[in-house]
């Protein structure tokens, strides 16, 4: 099922899409708040899907922890949506980016990894984030390793910890991923100098 979704426009006429997966008890309108700083020379149509588990009266989540099966279900269906933004749009899927946040990224690095006979996902930005259930996953590696990923962590993240971080920087070093790590004074959240970090990539 092709998620509830947020699309930002009126910006600029956008080639390509910027998809922002928010993180856990979060909604859609975290991201989309810092998407137009992302991209200020207005090149993405920038969408930002809602998480379907409401879990606080303004907070949702992905998936329950408790149920791995749920996020290759959540995986497959924002795959739907990506191809159904660019038909409708006329973009061209291989140029597509896909950015998360905590919960979120775990689902954009796994929409980049998972073998599904589709185009690679052009680049992909986890932001303060960790692995989605890799045992859960059917991993094309051929696909996977013709996206870029760029990790974003904070120093002094709560949630994400050194070694969290470390396990996951390892993992992509491990198969040849092309990962770009950066890191800032920072906690489970963004900063402007992470966002200007994102501009670069872009």
């Amino acid at each position: 099922m092709i998620p509830e979704h947020y699309i930002i426009e009126g910006r600029g006429n956008p080639k390509k899409l910027l998809m922002l997966i928010h993180g856990y008890d979060a909604n859609e309108y975290h991201l989309a708040s810092l998407g137009p700083l992302m991209d200020p020379k207005e090149q993405y149509l920038i969408v930002t899907p809602r998480a379907p588990i409401q879990i606080s009266e303004r907070g949702v989540s992905w998936y329950d922890r408790e149920k791995k099966g749920e996020v290759i279900q959540r995986i497959n269906d924002l795959d739907e949506l990506i191809n159904e933004l660019c038909s409708k749009y006329n973009f061209n899927r291989a140029e597509s980016i896909v950015g998360g946040f905590s919960q979120g990224a775990g689902l954009a690095i796994g929409l980049s990894m998972i073998d599904n006979d589709e185009a690679p996902i052009n680049k992909c930005i986890p932001i303060c984030g960790f692995l989605p259930p890799i045992e859960e996953l059917d991993i094309s590696w051929e696909r996977a390793r013709k996206t870029q990923f760029l990790a974003q962590f904070g120093n002094n993240d709560p949630y994400i910890s050194p070694e969290r971080s470390a396990e996951m920087i390892k993992y992509f070093e491990d198969n040849n991923l092309n990962l770009k790590v950066e890191n800032y004074e920072m906690g489970h959240d963004n900063t402007i100098d992470s966002i200007i970090g994102i501009q670069k990539f872009l």
